[in-house]
């Protein structure tokens, strides 16, 4: 297939040094639709710092006839008004091309980021949810017409960490590593890995940690995933909270790793992972699809839909695992030690699933996606 002398399709995306999955998410969609459509798909990344060249970069694909494919929100942008305006910019300036818009989170997003996005949410041609809980939650908003919020579909995103072999003798040294020895060995190795940030209650990592120390299980805290940049005082009130529980020895802080391998080594020296996302387990969460190819039990929270992961089966095997134990959003830290506990206890029933096909699916329906958007007159 001779590839096209340029891009359908242009995924903007925030140049700012990368700690969020949203960027990594949008160089692996581009790869796997280049692998069905040769040069059919590029990245390009912008400064929301330098705003003519912000939207000159928007302005220019728009002018070309190229369809120019957002994420949001994307990180460290904030409530800032430029970025979410500058579609809206773009749009002022061109009638031609076509806006699409991913939306990884609206359900849970605060009322200031709502508002600053609402330019570009009016601007936009149509829309991509990877999660029917946030879909569902868009379809509410009067922002958008009925006919556009019902053409929106899901579409499931892949784990961003896919290494093609786990090295075990790396995984041997870093159960070593993490477990310690002598006094400071750990009972218990508690795994998180992501982005760290308020809807992945940090604190609560750690509140655990202090109640099972109480109860006499020693547990230790490895950490794979940093604060996002722009936070740094986030990072600093962390570990001031683990001084505070008494916990600071028991953390292994390890900040965000690039290398796959490596990556997953260090999440395989886990005896169980815990993730209490406060608006439940999803699709859309990278952090679980990136645990869930490790056969090692796994502590989150219920999802809000009870058909949330139906149109994934693999992620369902997960999730319906006897070595997964799902918890309350509103549930204690005593809540989440029990089930930290009893998840760990029954390593024997954990299961790894196989997500690759899920990139393949993905490119595939945004392709069709795509094709259907070509035929639609602007809006």
């Amino acid at each position: 297939m001779t590839a096209p002398s340029r891009p359908a399709v242009v995924l903007f995306g925030s140049s700012r040094p990368v700690t969020c999955a949203v960027m990594d998410y949008s160089r692996r969609l581009c790869d796997a639709i280049n692998a069905i459509r040769p040069g059919y798909a590029a990245v390009e990344t912008i400064e929301p710092e330098q705003p003519r060249a912000f939207v000159g970069a928007l302005i220019a694909a728009l002018r070309n006839e190229q369809t120019v494919h957002f994420q949001l929100p994307i990180e460290g942008w904030g409530n800032a008004l430029l970025p979410g305006s500058a579609l809206m910019a773009a749009r002022l300036a061109t009638r031609r091309g076509r806006i699409v818009v991913t939306l990884h989170e609206w359900a849970s997003l605060n009322p200031l980021r709502h508002l600053s996005m609402i330019p570009d949410i009016l601007a936009t041609d149509a829309f991509v949810f990877v999660s029917p809980q946030q879909r569902e939650s868009f379809l509410t908003t009067p922002l958008v017409g009925s006919a556009k919020k019902r053409a929106a579909p899901v579409i499931p995103i892949g784990p961003n960490i896919m290494p093609a072999r786990i090295d075990p003798d790396a995984v041997a040294r870093e159960r070593l590593r993490t477990r310690g020895e002598g006094p400071n060995a750990a009972d218990l190795v508690i795994g998180y890995f992501g982005v760290l940030y308020a809807s992945k209650r940090p604190d609560m990592l750690l509140r655990v940690v202090k109640v099972l120390h109480e109860r006499g299980v020693k547990a230790r805290l490895l950490v794979c995933g940093d604060f996002l940049w722009d936070k740094p005082q986030d990072r600093a009130a962390f570990l001031a909270l683990a001084d505070e529980l008494g916990v600071r020895d028991w953390l292994d802080f390890r900040g965000r790793i690039d290398d796959e391998g490596e990556l997953m080594a260090a999440l395989s020296a886990a005896d169980v992972f815990l993730l209490p996302f406060t608006d439940g387990i999803s699709t859309r969460r990278g952090s679980f699809l990136a645990v869930s190819q490790l056969a090692i039990p796994l502590v989150s929270t219920k999802a809000e839909r009870a058909d949330e992961f139906d149109g994934v089966p693999a992620l369902k095997a997960k999730i319906d695992s006897p070595a997964t134990v799902l918890c309350p959003i509103e549930a204690t830290p005593d809540v989440f030690a029990d089930a930290v506990v009893a998840a760990a206890a029954r390593r024997q029933n954990a299961v790894a699933v196989d997500l690759a096909g899920i990139w393949t699916d993905a490119a595939q329906a945004h392709l069709g996606f795509y094709d259907r958007l070509a035929t639609r007159p602007a809006s």
